[in-house]
C-alpha cells in the first residue's frame, strides 16, 4: 500500500513554464519533504511539460486536462487525485520559502483546527526581465485579522491556507464564477470550520505590476461589475451567520451603490 503523505500540494498551471519552474523549485527546496505534488495543466506546451519532467519526482503527478481553461477546474481535478492528509494550494506564479511546510507541520501538531492560515510576503517583479528580479518585498501580517471577516470579503491568499483533506469532502471550486472563486471556496469551508492563524514567513505571492496584462485579475472577466455579481452570488449561496456580519455585507455593497435589505444577506 502506498504511504499517505502529510501534504498534497496542488498546482494549476497555464502556459507559464518559467513561473512553473520557480514554483516547483521552491517545493523541491523544502526542508519538509513528506508531500506529493499534483500539477494540472489546462493547456499544452512542451516547455511546461519539460519543466514538470525535470522537477517532479516519482511520487508526484502531472495531468494535462481537457475542457475550459481556468484554475478552478484544475484545482478540482487535483483534489480528486490528492492522497495527502492535508491539502495546500500553490499557483504556478507563487512560491514557498524552504521552511514553510516544516513550519506548517509544527502548527498542525500544535492545533486541533482542520484549517490553518498564515502570513504572506508580496514580492513585486518585472517578468520581462531575465531571472525576474524582485523590485520590492512587503510582509503582510494577518495575526490580528478576525477570521469571521471572511464571511464579508477575503484577506487570505489561497496558498497561505492549509486544509485537512477530510474537511473538504463535498466542497469544490465553482468553475462558473468569473472571479472570487478562491473566496467562495473558502466561505464554503468557513461554514464548517473557521481558519486558525499560525505564524510563518514562508508564503510568497509574486506580482508583476509593471506588465499588468500578465495578471489574471486584470482580464475582462474580472471587471468591477463582474466582481460585484460574484459577491452577490457568494452572499446568496452562503448566508452570513450573524446579524453583524449581514450588516457588514450590506454596507460593503452599499459602498459601491447597491442598496439591498438586510435580510437579503
Amino acid at each position: 500500500m502506498p504511504v499517505t503523505p502529510c501534504f498534497s500540494v496542488l498546482m494549476p498551471t497555464h502556459l507559464r513554464p518559467a513561473l512553473l519552474r520557480r514554483s516547483l523549485a521552491s517545493l523541491r527546496a523544502q526542508t519538509e519533504q513528506d508531500f506529493e505534488i499534483i500539477v494540472v495543466a489546462d493547456a499544452w506546451d512542451p516547455e511546461s511539460a519539460a519543466v514538470a519532467a525535470e522537477l517532479l519526482r516519482p511520487q508526484d503527478t502531472f495531468i494535462k486536462r481537457t475542457g475550459k481553461n481556468g484554475p478552478a477546474t484544475s484545482r478540482n481535478v487535483a483534489m480528486a487525485q490528492a492522497r495527502g492528509e492535508w491539502i495546500v494550494f500553490l499557483d504556478d506564479d507563487d512560491s514557498f520559502e524552504p521552511e514553510h511546510l516544516a513550519t506548517l507541520r509544527k502548527a498542525i501538531s500544535a492545533s486541533s483546527s482542520p484549517v490553518l492560515f498564515t502570513d504572506c510576503a508580496v514580492v513585486t517583479e518585472d517578468r520581462t526581465q531575465e531571472g525576474m528580479p524582485p523590485l520590492s518585498r512587503q510582509q503582510l501580517d494577518f495575526s490580528r485579522q478576525d477570521a469571521n471577516q471572511l464571511w464579508v470579503k477575503n484577506f487570505i491568499p489561497n496558498h497561505a491556507l492549509a486544509y485537512r483533506r477530510s474537511l473538504l469532502e463535498g466542497i469544490s471550486f465553482d468553475a462558473h464564477m468569473a472571479s472570487l472563486e478562491d473566496w467562495e471556496f473558502l466561505v464554503a469551508v468557513c461554514s464548517r470550520a473557521l481558519p486558525q492563524h499560525f505564524a510563518s514567513t514562508g508564503v510568497v505571492m509574486h506580482k508583476d505590476y509593471v506588465n499588468p496584462g500578465t495578471r489574471r485579475g486584470t482580464q475582462e472577466t474580472s471587471s468591477n461589475n463582474v466582481v460585484i455579481l460574484d459577491f452577490l452570488y457568494t452572499y446568496r449561496r452562503w448566508p452570513a451567520p450573524t446579524p453583524e456580519l449581514k450588516a457588514q455585507r450590506q454596507a460593503l455593497l452599499a459602498g459601491v451603490g447597491l442598496s439591498l435589505p438586510l435580510e437579503w444577506f
